[in-house]
């Protein structure tokens, strides 16, 4: 029998390989289309340089060519203004900074079809040596910017909140020549991260950025943008530019290598080194996927944000609009929505989304998000049609179901249709399936009978589908609900419960997680999870479950599998007695991997990309912009269930002098072994990370004050009284300010607050702790006490 399988892959294998669109490249690039290419234009804002890559490589490797373009790059000249060569028609499409919304709010009509870069790189670069740090410090220097980079908000936003002003510096024309940084002929220049920085590491001088994100002015940049009558008039041609484009920019950014040698030798025409071109890629992928690992996106609401910038400094009237400027595929074209749906969507509706916390991979709950293969489907469902989702977070999933019944949910992204639950649901068309097996010690003989198991008791997750579906079968069945397969999966070791039923991969993953032996899956039960978008009665006369349904027709097979290659990793660390379907798996399984390697490559490189952009490169621990989103979920969860949560602000003290004296490799590893002892004191609720330089920030959710100030002290004594090797007389402290969270007010005070706090501590003697002197929860003796 397996023979005969494996000459059916074979055969099926030789057929794939005898498909044009399946050869090798080269191949595949000769033989896709014979009919004329259309010729496209694109407008670059500046001279090639990796920032341009995603084009290049969609150019090298036929993605343009299979798309049925023929493109042609045009490095920028001096002067060009991007959107007045699309409008004019000199270019079909073109780059601009964020600066091209302000053109669209004042009548250009340009469409923005993504953004190259969720944040920009654009900064203000300092030497050491001049002792420039702050944005305050640039109070009467010389900035160097050109003019666009001046209409770019983000820096003049940031000086501004410093209280300078465009009167109180002088603006000088940007020589795009860093000796003269070097020289002193200016004190600041406006840079990018991922290019002038490399200039002067190469030449063995220190360097500060000032980035006007870490002050909270957030900006997109490099988006790609076209004309509405281009729009009008070849739709396809616009989609099927942008979907090649971004094809263009995983393989460069999976690839950054050979990216840097294509560009050397075709586009090199500043004359970059390899290792330049090779640190821009690196610096530019941490910048181009968004919190959910997506390239391209452009939200409603971040250009609502940077509008409210340029109306700050007059760039834009009073009653301006943004609506029109995002582009958005023909998804909804493509579900074939009537007019009743259209209506429906048109009222915007943020949907409140409830799932399963504890289901790995299919669903688990982390920094109040849902995650793994089911809410990927979800997203590929607000793709497709606009709608908008909120999470509502459980523990377990007999909360989500609570939720659902009082109404607190509008949706479930993935739940099992039982006749009991049709009472408050309703249900889409499945779009996904899986088996359900149990779970067994590796002695349970593989043939007993489902009814002689269930006689001596089986666990299921409680408010699972499959008791109402067991109990329907075998009335006197012994259920024993359990909170998660992980629960399920202990009780059946240690003899508790004799199975537990689940799907296959749920089974998997917690029993690699847990390390467990002697368990082995067995398919007595001959059913399958059949997993729909569940959808509360409340919305019965409406059209959202017709709308929902047209989105999951419209998912390819190859979107079903890139998702399931993206979160389930089949391992084999369990016995099963059921050969001949492992063998049917593994043959769909490698046919699947090969149809689909590259995409799935991909997406692996995405989840590194996304870790690149959640933690420090160097202690391992959160960046800012991770401790940012964590302050932002325990800012919504104590204002939605008012509980208290604290933060806990501190620096190392003197640590310039640790880097003058041991050099800065020293002074990396002390920062490192920061991170192992907040790793040892900190609770697992706490969130914690590097908020920059020295500086750390941690977050305690159901903290008040005094716990806070607890922990700070614990977390002072123990950085005292650590032994950092670096010698007899060098000692190692910090500094410590505490602020609990206020109701109402923002994570940029409550940060501002633990800050004051924290130069109180400084400015005290530092190795100390303070509290904020505002907190309401802080007495006048306290107040003494703490001071």
């Amino acid at each position: 029998m397996l023979h005969h399988h494996l000459k059916l892959l074979l055969v099926l294998l030789c057929i794939v390989l005898a498909t044009p669109g399946y050869s090798s490249q080269s191949n595949s690039i000769k033989h896709i289309r014979t009919e004329t290419l259309t010729p496209v234009s694109l407008q670059l804002i500046w001279k090639h340089q990796f920032q341009f890559a995603g084009y290049y490589m969609a150019k090298q490797k036929g993605f343009y060519r299979r798309a049925g373009i023929d493109l042609s790059i045009h490095e920028f000249e001096k002067n060009e203004d991007p959107a007045a060569t699309v409008l004019k028609g000199e270019r079909d499409f073109a780059l601009g900074r964020s600066t091209i919304l302000a053109q669209r709010i004042n009548g250009a009509k340009i469409v923005a079809l993504l953004a190259t870069f969720q944040n920009s790189p654009l900064m203000l670069l300092t030497t050491e040596k001049s002792g420039i740090s702050l944005p305050a410090d640039l109070q009467g220097k010389r900035i160097m910017m050109t003019p666009d980079a001046e209409k770019q908000v983000e820096l003049l936003a940031m000086l501004r909140q410093s209280g300078i002003s465009e009167s109180d510096f002088e603006r000088q024309d940007h020589s795009f020549n860093i000796n003269d940084l070097i020289e002193g002929k200016t004190d600041a220049m406006a840079s990018y991260i991922s290019n002038e920085p490399f200039q002067l590491k190469e030449k063995g001088i220190g360097y500060t950025m000032i980035r006007p994100e870490k002050f909270g002015f957030s900006m997109y940049s490099d988006l790609l943008f076209t004309s509405e009558s281009l729009l009008q008039e070849k739709p396809e041609l616009v989609e099927a530019f942008r979907q090649a484009t971004i094809e263009g920019w995983l393989y460069a950014f999976s690839h950054i290598e050979e990216t840097a040698d294509l560009i050397i030798a075709q586009y090199n025409s500043q004359n970059r080194s390899k290792a330049a071109l090779i640190f821009e890629g690196e610096q530019l992928a941490a910048l181009a996927f968004d919190k959910e690992g997506r390239f391209g996106s452009i939200e409603q609401e971040k250009l609502r944000v940077i509008s409210q910038l340029y109306l700050l400094f007059n760039l834009i009237p009073s009653d301006y609009k943004i609506e029109g400027f995002i582009y958005h595929p023909k998804d909804q074209a493509r579900l074939s929505l009537n007019e009743r749906e259209k209506q429906f969507l048109a009222t915007k509706p943020t949907l409140k989304v409830c799932g399963d916390p504890l289901w790995e991979p299919y669903s688990q709950l982390k920094f109040n998000r849902y995650e793994g293969v089911i809410p990927d489907y979800l997203q590929l469902i607000s793709q497709r049609t606009g709608l908008q989702f909120e999470t509502v977070t459980s523990q377990v999933w007999s909360q989500s179901i609570a939720a659902m019944k009082a109404a607190k949910c509008d949706l479930i992204a993935g739940a099992m249709q039982t006749p009991n639950r049709a009472k408050f649901m309703q249900f889409s068309r499945p779009y996904l399936s899986m088996p359900a097996v149990l779970a067994v010690r590796s002695e349970t003989p593989a043939d007993m009978p489902l009814d002689e198991m269930f006689r001596r008791s089986v666990a299921i997750i409680e408010e699972s589908a499959f008791i109402e579906i067991i109990r329907g079968r075998i009335p006197d069945a012994k259920i024993v609900p359990v909170a998660s397969v992980m629960d399920g999966l202990k009780r059946v070791q240690s003899g508790e419960v004799f199975a537990l039923l689940n799907a296959p991969d749920g089974i998997s993953s917690a029993i690699s997680q847990l390390h467990l032996p002697g368990i082995k899956v067995i398919d007595q039960v001959r059913d399958s999870w059949d997993i729909s978008v569940a959808v509360n009665r409340t919305y019965q006369d409406t059209p959202l479950l017709d709308i929902i349904n047209k989105a999951i027709n419209s998912i390819t097979p190859e979107e079903s599998a890139t998702i399931r290659n993206r979160w389930i990793r089949i391992t084999f660390e369990h016995e099963t007695d059921y050969a001949l379907i492992w063998q049917i798996l593994t043959i769909i399984g490698a046919l699947l991997m090969f149809l689909m390697y590259r995409y799935r490559l991909i997406h692996i490189h995405n989840q590194q990309l996304r870790e690149m952009a959640r933690h420090d490169p160097l202690t391992g621990l959160y960046n800012r912009r991770m401790l940012t989103e964590s302050l932002t979920d325990s800012s919504d969860l104590a204002k939605r269930y008012k509980r208290p949560f604290s933060i806990i602000f501190f620096d190392l003290d003197d640590f310039k002098t640790i880097n003058d004296q041991f050099g800065h490799n020293e002074g990396d590893r002390v920062l490192k072994e920061i991170s192992d002892i907040l790793h040892s004191n900190c609770r697992l609720s706490d969130h914690y990370g590097r908020w920059g330089g020295e500086e750390f920030l941690i977050v305690l959710p159901e903290s008040n004050l005094k716990e806070a100030l607890a922990s700070a002290e614990k977390l002072r004594k123990a950085i005292q009284e650590h032994d950092f090797k670096l010698s007899p007389t060098a000692h190692i402290t910090g500094s410590f300010g505490v602020a609990q969270y206020e109701p109402g007010e923002s994570i940029n005070n409550i940060v501002a607050r633990s800050d004051k706090a924290l130069y109180r501590a400084k400015s005290s003697g530092k190795n100390r702790v303070c509290k904020d002197i505002c907190n309401k929860k802080s007495t006048p003796a306290e107040l003494r006490q703490n001071n």
